[in-house]
């Protein structure tokens, strides 16, 4: 099976859980960026519930692909590490992830290079099986799902509820197209309580080389579309 994002920034938990389902995985840094999406966000946890952490970019003209977004260098891997040190400097793994993260903060180019580093270091550490395979490198660099999924000679394309129906119709007929379901399940966390929807930076910082088996206990199968 083949998954095809766009890249996110500490990538949700449910866009992490393809990850583990994928046998390959295309980041789509040649599709546009979108102001709705996770290419340059993730929300952590603090003391009073959740925040942002934000990577600065150049306004972007309408449909630039990802790869051509530029990110604004204001101090903002600083502003992070702080952040992250005061929500997650007690947390168990603490002092083995963060210099690794510190490095994916540290990547050269444009937003969509963060981005992919960031997706890569979420692999690493959920031990994930999947190739990742960037579409830029792809032939003819594909700039739509279709256009990657023919590309990419895919089969059957996994995908996430939220973007079933569109996906479906993205792609040619003889593609099969298979729904994750995801349905987040308690874990611990560094401070009393749990808070859901957070990025898979708490998952690490928490349960380290575990992460992986602990994410898969929030998959609860995967489906055909509409089934």
């Amino acid at each position: 099976m083949t998954a095809v994002r766009p890249p996110e920034f500490a990538p949700r938990l449910e866009y992490a859980a393809l990850l583990l389902a994928a046998d390959r995985f295309v980041l789509a840094d040649t599709f546009p960026f979108s102001r709705q999406g996770g290419h340059n966000r993730t929300r952590i946890r603090t003391g009073q519930g959740r925040q942002w952490l934000t990577v600065p970019r150049r306004h972007a003209g309408l449909g630039q692909p990802l790869a051509g977004v530029a990110v604004v260098d204001d101090g903002w891997r600083r502003r992070h590490a702080h952040a992250l040190r005061a929500a997650y400097g007690l947390a168990p793994f603490y002092e083995h992830v963060a210099p690794e993260w510190d490095a994916v903060l540290a990547t050269p180019g444009s937003l969509a290079d963060v981005a992919v580093a960031s997706v890569r270091f979420a692999a690493r550490w959920l031990k994930a099986p999947a190739e990742l395979v960037r579409a830029s490198d792809l032939p003819g660099a594909p700039d739509s799902l279709g256009a990657v999924a023919e590309a990419a000679g895919v089969e059957t394309l996994l995908t996430l509820p939220e973007s079933a129906e569109s996906d479906r119709r993205s792609v040619p007929d003889a593609v099969d197209v298979r729904v994750l379901r995801f349905e987040e399940r308690e874990r611990r966390q560094t401070h009393d309580g749990f808070v859901a929807g957070l990025g898979l930076l708490d998952l690490v910082m928490n349960h380290g080389p575990r992460s992986g088996d602990v994410l898969r206990e929030s998959v609860v199968g995967i489906r055909a579309v509409g089934a």
